[in-house]
């Protein structure tokens, strides 16, 4: 008994007797403040605690250049109908993906944007073949060549105008020619004239810079370069505007941004190569329970070329991408409990000793200015 009773030698918070504590109500103002004060903050640090922050670091990416990154899509074009609709990929290791219809689906829509058809049409292979000669050839006993050939010479099929016209390098208007009118380019480009196309899916491609485009035109290659035979329709006649539904690289992560989705390209006239450079960033993202997800985070530049003005393009919609050497990784983490007690114990203190120091000056002042008046009486 003598040794617990020896503790009270121990004790850090010695009690001063009832008789010498002064109550004021100033003290009890400041102590119905620091009391809300603190259990505001207590509110405040608790919910950081059961929330989750996100760390940002930013590294060289190491990761191999072989792997596939997938790009997502959803663009609707206004006024290109789905049948001259290609899609292609190219990148700078020469490697080409011509008409693309793995995993790539259209939607036919009509002049006011709803859909012609319920189901989408997933794209075909060689979508745009060549017809039987024998349905181009129109029975004339001696077709006009336009000039484009010497008198005599007789120009009784589309082809035989086209190579009138190659050989004088003229730019045949398949149009206006009477033997290409049972042309099919001509006769589904008069049929679907009116219509738009919703064009949607996912590409892969290889992690180096490169170029996803969808645009008219039967695609192939010609002397090491990508080129569009639009069948000598001119440029100007495919309207490529269009709205981006979506656009993405990689997988969906927490805070990812889409700077592309929801933009808007309207001309109202054809001839127009709309181009988006894009700057593509690798992108990790480490969750809270250990799992970690691959994706990849990008920034866009704009540009309209207009082929009007007899320039080298395509009409279409052109995204050119380049990856970045940096990558950027997310990481999630929840402050440790320990930390938790800790921050409430100092806003505890904190609070408590701001709060005396204010009630003592307080007190101390308000003493000090009764005495000055109370001097002042006396004298």
């Amino acid at each position: 008994m003598s040794l617990l009773w020896s503790l009270k030698h121990f004790d850090a918070y010695r009690k001063p007797m009832d008789d010498f504590r002064v109550k004021t109500l100033s003290g009890g103002l400041v102590t119905l403040i620091a009391t809300i004060v603190i259990g505001l903050l207590i509110v405040m640090e608790t919910r950081q605690f059961l929330s989750t922050d996100v760390l940002e670091h930013l590294f060289v990416d190491s990761t191999t250049s072989d792997e596939r990154v997938h790009i997502e899509f959803d663009i609707t074009f206004n006024k290109l109908p789905c049948n001259f609709i290609t899609v292609d990929v190219m990148d700078v290791s020469s490697e080409a993906q011509d008409n693309i219809n793995d995993d790539i689906y259209r939607l036919r829509l009509d002049a006011d944007g709803k859909n012609v058809s319920e189901t989408a049409q997933k794209i075909e292979i060689n979508q745009n073949k060549t017809v039987d000669a024998t349905e181009l050839i129109q029975e004339v006993k001696c077709g006009s060549c336009y000039g484009a050939a010497a008198d005599g010479i007789c120009c009784n099929t589309c082809e035989d105008v086209k190579n009138a016209y190659a050989i004088k390098g003229w730019q045949v208007n398949i149009e206006e020619v009477e033997q290409c009118k049972n042309d099919k380019w001509v006769k589904e480009f008069n049929e679907h004239k009116n219509e738009g196309c919703r064009v949607y899916g996912t590409v892969k491609v290889a992690k180096v810079a490169g170029n996803f485009h969808l645009a008219p035109g039967d695609p192939h290659q010609s002397m090491r370069s990508h080129v569009h035979d639009l069948h000598n329709l001119d440029p100007v006649k495919f309207d490529a505007s269009h709205t981006v539904n979506h656009i993405s690289f990689g997988k969906s992560f927490p805070g990812k941004n889409y700077p592309l989705d929801g933009k808007v390209n309207t001309e109202n006239r054809g001839g127009i190569m709309y181009q988006y450079y894009v700057k593509v960033v690798p992108t990790r993202y480490d969750y809270l329970d250990g799992r970690v997800d691959q994706s990849h985070q990008f920034s866009v530049t704009t540009h309209k070329k207009d082929l009007g003005f007899r320039q080298s393009g395509l009409p279409g919609f052109f995204l050119q991408y380049e990856f970045s050497p940096l990558m950027v990784q997310y990481e999630e983490f929840r402050q440790s409990l320990a930390s938790f007690l800790v921050s409430l114990c100092a806003i505890v203190g904190g609070v408590f000793a701001m709060a005396q120091l204010v009630d003592i000056t307080i007190y101390h002042s308000s003493r000090y200015m009764k005495n000055r008046i109370a001097g002042g009486k006396l004298t």
